[in-house]
């Protein structure tokens, strides 16, 4: 048989007990918060985020910056070159036929942007430090091979196919500027 009393009691008690603990602890809520990270976890992540976009906006920007510094470098010396050829004078006559200078003492002809000797038959120069040059383009020319190596970037071409060559320059082990020197600085001749 049930006994009202003394469920009437337990009830009283644990109701009091309740109350002593609300006033005591506060509230029943604030003293049994489930402890999830998942408000962290998520503020992280958004928070990395925006610091991602951050950096890569930053990047990218000082990139296009820089690239463009260059590119302004490049031009402005390709047309100081282009603009300051060396004019016909003294010695130098121009040659109609080829467009460059001929040196009447020497007999060579003479770029006139560059001021290297050019070869009458292939029309490539030697610069000061050796290297092959075709006075139309700029580019290196490596005379064994006919490639073209772009003096800013350093991407060998073969110009009949115009496709990026580079793995015969890395098998052979050899310099593609053309001077005559392999990778570890001593003459291919040797």
């Amino acid at each position: 048989m049930i006994d009202y009393d003394q469920t009437l009691l337990e009830s009283t008690r644990t109701h009091r007990d309740r109350l002593t603990a609300a006033f005591v602890h506060g509230e029943q809520r604030d003293r049994r918060t489930v402890n999830n990270n998942l408000r962290r976890l998520t503020g992280s992540i958004i928070l990395g985020a925006v610091i991602c976009a951050a950096c890569l906006g930053t990047g990218f920007v000082l990139n296009i910056i820089q690239t463009q510094r260059e590119d302004k470098a490049v031009a402005a010396f390709r047309s100081a070159v282009a603009g300051n050829p060396i004019p016909p004078g003294d010695d130098l006559i121009e040659d109609e036929e080829s467009g460059y200078l001929l040196d009447t003492a020497t007999f060579e002809l003479i770029d006139p942007r560059t001021g290297f000797v050019v070869d009458p038959a292939t029309g490539w120069a030697t610069d000061p430090q050796g290297r092959t040059v075709d006075t139309r383009t700029g580019w290196y020319v490596d005379p064994r091979t006919g490639h073209y190596t772009d003096p800013d970037t350093g991407v060998t071409i073969d110009p009949e196919t115009l496709e990026v060559v580079d793995s015969e320059s890395d098998q052979t082990g050899t310099d593609p500027t053309g001077t005559g020197t392999d990778r570890t600085g001593t003459d291919e001749k040797e």
